[in-house]
This record gives structure tokens, C-alpha cells and sequence, in this order.
């Protein structure tokens, strides 16, 4: 039942308003980029096109999500932080296609301009970057401690600090380094910090991985089950998040020009982490997360094993085929093989070995089934027939009830 009231009435608004101004600054990002696809200003991430729509995808995915959540939830601090999260990127993205397009007019006015729109980039991306803070308080909108609840509470404080030293720092915008900052005031830290400090703030990523994982750990020792398996959608999307971004972050601390793909693989796997904090808090399809993460482990072990196969046979067969005519084509074809024959057999038994792990219950159903179907040859009576029809139901999907009838033999 959707709550009534002020509070509804005012979650009703910021979440109708948030989302219509995620849309619009991704289509505008969007838009602009197709009409005036200038060149992009170097920056110290490998930003493209590529990752603004990555960025726009994730921006308006957060807004969605977190709108259904305000509205169906409004006293959940999640859905609020989702919106805003979601604005963050969305409009970031349409500042920094406007910063781009300002920046290659090359006027006076264009130039000022494009200072201003970079400035309100770093400030709205930089909000963005609050997506890991929802880890803290998810699924509950609050820690799980008093303690954790502290945590939240500093980090409340500590986070706006953190901002007004990025968007007010003298000297280069942070993500537009060719940009002087318009609004910058106060001591100059990059003799102590350095030029980059956006690089700075990534090398601490895994200070944020370390106190993110703690929380998940200790929050999912004392939940309920409902609760575990709302952790479990949430921690697989966030680890994914956390990867695509540390590929960004490393070329963008080891090398003056990082890679594309990091950003933008950031970009659009930052968008898997609305849609489960979605189905974790509606509850809509929850228990399927351990089949989902069986299958994952499954076929990346499953890849692997294959890959190292693959490897194998090509150079076993490599010197082999080395005096052959076409002996390289030859052993590559008899590898790819080999592996594809081995496919299924690998699968069945590494599958089968990962649910017995991450998938018990889907496990212990299918081994009841088999174990029913093996009886079922050898039962002709009715009355047993239906005694273990019902039993094995009640086992492999637990209804709250289950009956069995069957039909008369006609006269």
C-alpha cells in the first residue's frame, strides 16, 4: 500500500521531478554529442562518447529506480539518495557535452562559458560518486549498528567536505585538467597532493572497498533470510560496479592516457546496481539471485577451464604441426574442438558442483525429482502415487498447501 500524506505528497514531487530531469539531461547529453560531435577534451580518465552514454544509461537507471522507491517508499533514505545520484550523472553528462561543444567555439564568451559548464560537471559527477554510499544503509535506509549508524552520520559530514575541496580547488578542473577553475579559492594543495587530485581520491578506492565489504559482512552475519538474500542481489551488482571502475581508475593512475573501456564499461555496469537494489527492496523475483550467482561462478569457471584447455592442446599440437603445411590452422581448429566437445561434460559437472555450493535449495528440488522419477517406475499403486507426488512437491518448491487429484477411470 503506497503511504498518504506529506510525506507522500512531497516524495510524490521530488521523485516525479528528479526522474523528468535525469531524462532530459541524458537526452540532451545525447543529443548534443549526435548534433556536434566535436572532440572531447582530454581528460585524466579516458572519457568518450562511449562513456557518456554509459553514464547517461546509469544516471537515468538510478533515477528510475530510485523514484519507485521514494514513492513506494518514502521513508527508506535509499530511493532520496538514488535520485539524486541519478540527476549527478544524467545532467553531469549533458554539462559535459555542452563543455565540449563551448570549448570548441573558441570565442571569448564560448570559453567562459565552458569554464562554468565544466565547473558544474565535476560538482554534479562528483555527487554522483555517492553510489557506494548507498551500500552502507542498504536495504534499510540506516546501519545495521549503532556503530554503523555513526559511521553513516560522519561520512554525512565528511562527504560535503570532500566536495567543496574538489569543486573549489585553485588550478585545473579535476576532470578537465586543459580548465581553469572558475570557482576556485583558498591554498593551492596541489604541491602537497599533487596536480590530479581526482587521482588521488581513486587511489583511496580500495580504503572505500575494504570499509564497503565490511559493512555488507557484518550486516548480512546478523540479518534474516529476506534480508540476506536482498544483500546478495546487491553485493553481485556492486562488485561488478567496483570492477569495471578499478580498470578506470588503475589506467588513470598508471598512465597519463588511460584506456576507453574502463569508463565506459564503469558506465553501464554501474546501471546492474538500481535494477537490484530494485528487486531487493519490491521483493520482485528476490530468490532468484542464488541461481543467477550459480550460473555466473559456474560458466566463469567453466570459461577458464576451457581457456586453459584450449591453451593447452594449441601448444601440444603446435609442435607437433610445426613441420605440417598449415600446421598453425591445423592445430587451432583441432583445439577449438577439442574444447567444444568438452564443453557440455565440463558444464553438467562444474554446475553441478557450484549449486551443491551457492544453489543448495534448486540443488536438493532437482535431487529429489530424479529421486522421485526413480521410485515412480516401480510404483503401480494409485494411493502411494499420489502420497509421493504430493510429498516431493512439498520438498522441491515448500507451497503453503499441495493436493493431488487425479481423474476417474471412465466406465
Amino acid at each position: 500500500m503506497t503511504p498518504t500524506g506529506p510525506i507522500s505528497l512531497a516524495a510524490r514531487i521530488f521523485a516525479i521531478v528528479g526522474l523528468v530531469v535525469a531524462v532530459v539531461g541524458a537526452i540532451a547529453a545525447v543529443t548534443l554529442r549526435m548534433v556536434d560531435p566535436v572532440t572531447a577534451i582530454p581528460d585524466p580518465f579516458g572519457f568518450t562518447d562511449v562513456a557518456l552514454v554509459g553514464f547517461e544509461v546509469m544516471g537515468v537507471a538510478f533515477a528510475s529506480v530510485g523514484s519507485l522507491l521514494v514513492i513506494r517508499r518514502p521513508r527508506n533514505a535509499i530511493g532520496w539518495s538514488m535520485v539524486v545520484i541519478g540527476v549527478g550523472y544524467a545532467v553531469g553528462g549533458a554539462l559535459a557535452a555542452a563543455t565540449f561543444s563551448l570549448s570548441a567555439i573558441g570565442s571569448e564568451t564560448a570559453t567562459s562559458a565552458a569554464r562554468y559548464a565544466g565547473w558544474l560537471t565535476v560538482a554534479l559527477t562528483t555527487l554522483g560518486g555517492t553510489m557506494f554510499a548507498v551500500g552502507y544503509m542498504f536495504p534499510t535506509g540506516r546501519g545495521h549498528t549503532p556503530r554503523w549508524d555513526r559511521f553513516i552520520r560522519s561520512c554525512a559530514i565528511a562527504w560535503p567536505i570532500g566536495l567543496l575541496a574538489i569543486v573549489f580547488q585553485p588550478g585545473p578542473l579535476n576532470i578537465f585538467p586543459t580548465i581553469e577553475n572558475p570557482m576556485g579559492f583558498g591554498p593551492d594543495l596541489r604541491p602537497l597532493l599533487g596536480v590530479q587530485f581526482s587521482r588521488l581520491v581513486l587511489a583511496g578506492l580500495p580504503v572505500l572497498l575494504v570499509t564497503l565489504v565490511w559493512s555488507l559482512v557484518s550486516r548480512y552475519r546478523l540479518a534474516g533470510v529476506i534480508e540476506r538474500q536482498q544483500l546478495k542481489w546487491f553485493a553481485l551488482a556492486i562488485a561488478v560496479s567496483i570492477g569495471a571502475l578499478s580498470v578506470a581508475g588503475v589506467g588513470a593512475v598508471v598512465s597519463d592516457d588511460p584506456p576507453e573501456a574502463g569508463l565506459a564499461l564503469f558506465g553501464f555496469a554501474g546501471a546492474l546496481v538500481p535494477v537490484a537494489i530494485g528487486i531487493a527492496i519490491l521483493r520482485n523475483h528476490l530468490y532468484d539471485i542464488d541461481r543467477i550467482i550459480s550460473r555466473t561462478i559456474g560458466y566463469a569457471i567453466v570459461t577458464g577451464t576451457l581457456g586453459v584447455i584450449f591453451a593447452a592442446f594449441l601448444l601440444s599440437l603446435s609442435g607437433v604441426t610445426a613441420t605440417v603445411a598449415g600446421g598453425e590452422t591445423i592445430a587451432v581448429a583441432a583445439s577449438t574442438l577439442a574444447a567444444f566437445a568438452l564443453f557440455q561434460p565440463v558444464r553438467r559437472r562444474v554446475q553441478r558442483a557450484v549449486d551443491r555450493r551457492f544453489d543448495r535449495s534448486r540443488y536438493d528440488a532437482d535431487l529429489t525429482v530424479r529421486t522421485f522419477a526413480a521410485r515412480l517406475r516401480d510404483d503401480l499403486d494409485l494411493e502411494t502415487v499420489r502420497a509421493e507426488i504430493a510429498g516431493t512437491a512439498s520438498v522441491a518448491v515448500r507451497p503453503t498447501s499441495a493436493s493431488v487429484w487425479l481423474r476417474e477411470a471412465s466406465r
